[in-house]
């Protein structure tokens, strides 16, 4: 027959198996599980390979082509865009898609038109300033290469401005969009400039 004393010590010491496992358990649930089920975002890296344009001269009632190729030289994306803004015009009406090869058939953006800003996507959301064309795979393989063509005819005389990004989803890195620095659009993100002068007919 064990003693009331030998009884009441187990009972103490199972006690304080147990409450050392339970703190055990909480400091791995709190620290070490956590930082197991981790994983890295993935690393999609967009860039535009090409742009072209028809002509830097052109008169007033001409039109003249842009051509746009991107690329994903990082890991797959959940989608990219590739965009082609017209700050000289508030909507598409002059702009033609004459050929694509995205996924998805490419969104026509007029001023107003609610749109993502700061890399951040639709989480964060401006209006839109000016027109433009965004083209788009969802998802976007890497190394898969995509293009667009575009007519445009300008309205007026003057310079006329074409602006060109990428950007990738994910957005986990500054490799995720093209340029990586330069002019920022009212979107707050970086574009490459390109320039048509119009002249008198």
């Amino acid at each position: 027959m064990q003693s009331y004393d030998t009884l009441s010590s187990r009972a103490i010491i199972l006690a304080g198996a147990v409450a050392a496992s339970l703190a055990l358990y909480f400091l791995l649930s709190l620290y070490v599980f956590p930082q197991s089920y981790q994983t890295e975002p993935r690393r999609p890296e967009a860039v535009v390979t090409n742009i072209s344009l028809s002509a830097h001269e052109i008169k007033l009632g001409e039109t003249f082509f842009v051509s746009v190729n991107g690329t994903n030289r990082g890991e797959e994306a959940d989608m990219q865009i590739v965009s082609v803004g017209f700050p000289n015009f508030t909507i598409t009406d002059n702009v033609k898609v004459l050929r694509h090869d995205f996924a998805q058939t490419p969104l026509h953006i007029n001023a107003g038109d609610p749109v993502g800003s700061e890399y951040a996507g639709n989480a964060r959301q401006v209006n839109a300033q000016h027109a433009a064309i965004e083209a788009f795979s969802r998802p976007w393989p890497s190394g898969n290469n995509y293009g667009i063509n575009l007519q445009v005819k300008p309205e007026k005389e003057g310079t006329f401005v074409v602006f060109v990004k990428s950007v990738a989803f994910p957005h986990s890195w500054d490799g995720a969009h093209w340029p990586l620095e330069g002019i920022r659009d009212y979107q707050k993100e970086f574009v490459e400039a390109y320039y048509v002068q119009v002249t008198k007919p």
